[in-house]
C-alpha cells in the first residue's frame, strides 16, 4: 500500500457563512458563562491537517480512521477535491484518492458512512462566476486499490419510480446513519430556497427514498447520533432570514417499512427558556457548527452564533451543559470558527472529540484540536 506519512500542519479555524452574516455573527456572543476555570473539559493542540487550509470540508469515519476532504481555500480561491486519512493512534495524516476528474471540486457538501464505505455528495462550486449547486454522489471504498477508489452512485433524489432526480441540486445539507441506514436532507438550492425534506439512501438498489420530515427549513444544521437516535437542530433559514430554534430527534424504529410512521419528536427548543418561560442554560441557535459524541453524550461547538463555545447535550434529560471554550484555552488559544469538521476518536481506550479545519471570515484554517470532556485546564501539551 502506498502511504506517505505526513505530520499535520497547524491550522486556524474557518468561517463558512455569507459576508452578510459575518457582521451579525461577530456581534453575537455565547450565553454569559462563569470564569473559564469553573467550566469542565480541556482542549489540546494536535498536529495540523496535512492538506491546505480550508472550510466547508466533509468527514466520514470507517473503522479506526476518519477521512477529511473537499472544501474551499480563500487565499487561492480554490475549490478542493483532495482527501486525507487520519490515524488517531499516531496523530498522522495520509493522502488517499482524491475525487476523480469527473467529480467537480466542491465545498459545503455532505458525507456519511454506510456498510464500510464513505459517501460524499451535493455541495457547490463557482462555475462561470455563479454558484453551481451539485446533486451528484460518490462512494469511497478504502479497500479498493492502494489509496481507495471513488465510484459514482445515484444522484441525490434519484428514485426508481421517477427514474430521475426529483429534487434540486443543493448545498448545506446534513446527514446521519442510524442502525445501518443513511439519511440526507435539508439544504438550499441555487435560488436560495431552503428545504426540510429527508431522504434515505438504499445502497442495495442505488436509489433514494423520501421519508417523513419535520421542523423548519434550514441549511447547515448540526446533527449528532446517540444510541441510534439522531438529533437535529440549528442551521439557517434563508426564507425567513432567521436561525431556527426547534430541536428534534429521529427514531428510525418508528419508521414503518412502507415509509409511514412518526419517527420525529420535538425536544426542548433552543430558546433559552423552558416551557414555563423560565431562563435555562442552552447554546444559541447557529449554523455551520461541529459535533461529536462521547460516551453517549452529544457535544456541540463553534458555528456562526457563538464565541467558540462548547456544549454537552444529555438526551435522557434533554438538557445542555456548557464546557470549556477553545478560544480561552491556555497556553494556546484556538480561533472561533465555522465550517469545521468534528468527529470522535478513541486513543488508548480513551474517547476524545476532534475539531479540524474551518474558517474565520476569509481566513481558512488547518489546525486540529482534541477535546477531552473529563480534562482539566490548563492542560495543553
Amino acid at each position: 500500500m502506498y502511504l506517505t506519512k505526513l505530520k499535520m500542519k497547524q491550522f486556524s479555524l474557518p468561517a463558512l457563512t455569507a459576508a452578510v452574516l459575518i457582521g451579525f455573527i461577530v456581534s453575537l456572543s455565547s450565553c454569559s458563562s462563569p470564569s473559564t476555570n469553573t467550566l469542565p473539559g480541556s482542549w489540546d493542540k494536535l498536529g495540523d491537517y496535512a492538506g491546505i487550509p480550508r472550510d466547508g470540508a466533509v468527514s466520514f469515519t470507517i473503522g479506526n480512521y476518519t477521512y477529511v476532504g473537499s472544501g474551499f481555500n480563500y487565499a487561492s480561491l480554490t475549490y478542493l477535491n483532495d482527501f486525507w486519512k487520519y490515524d488517531p493512534s499516531s496523530d498522522s495524516w495520509y493522502p488517499v484518492a482524491p475525487f476523480p476528474a469527473q467529480a467537480q471540486p466542491r465545498t459545503n457538501a455532505v458525507a456519511f458512512t454506510l456498510n464500510g464505505k464513505g459517501y460524499v455528495g451535493t455541495g457547490y462550486n463557482i462555475l462561470n462566476g455563479s454558484t453551481n449547486p451539485l446533486s451528484d454522489f460518490w462512494q469511497f471504498d478504502p479497500a479498493a486499490g492502494p489509496t481507495g477508489t471513488w465510484t459514482q452512485v445515484a444522484d441525490f433524489g434519484f428514485t426508481s419510480d421517477q427514474g430521475a432526480a426529483s429534487v434540486s441540486a443543493r448545498y448545506g445539507c446534513a446527514s446521519f446513519t442510524v442502525k445501518n441506514r443513511a439519511f440526507v436532507g435539508w439544504g438550499e438550492n441555487i435560488s436560495q430556497f431552503g428545504y426540510k425534506d429527508l431522504w434515505e439512501y438504499d445502497d442495495v438498489n442505488n436509489v433514494w427514498i423520501q421519508r417523513p420530515d419535520t421542523g423548519s427549513k434550514r441549511l447547515n444544521p448540526f446533527v449528532f447520533v446517540i444510541d441510534d437516535i439522531a438529533y437535529v437542530g440549528g442551521g439557517y433559514d434563508p426564507g425567513s432570514l432567521t436561525y431556527p430554534v426547534d430541536f428534534n430527534k429521529f427514531d428510525v424504529t418508528k419508521l414503518n417499512a412502507d415509509g409511514t410512521g412518526s419517527p420525529w419528536s420535538a425536544q426542548n427548543g433552543l430558546t433559552g427558556k423552558d416551557v414555563n418561560g423560565n431562563a435555562i442554560v442552552q447554546p444559541r441557535p447557529r449554523q455551520q457548527a461541529s459535533t461529536f459524541v462521547i460516551n453517549g453524550l452529544g457535544y456541540l461547538t463553534m458555528g456562526t452564533a457563538g464565541a467558540g463555545d462548547t456544549w454537552q447535550y444529555t438526551p435522557s434529560t434533554d438538557t445542555w451543559l456548557q464546557y470549556y471554550s477553545l478560544t480561552t484555552n491556555t497556553p494556546i488559544a484556538g480561533a472561533a470558527r465555522s465550517g469545521a469538521v468534528g468527529f470522535a476518536v478513541t486513543v488508548n481506550s480513551i474517547p476524545y472529540g476532534i475539531l479540524a479545519t474551518g474558517g474565520s471570515g476569509n481566513t481558512k484554517l488547518d489546525d486540529c484540536w482534541r477535546f477531552n470532556p473529563v480534562g482539566v485546564e490548563p492542560d495543553n501539551k
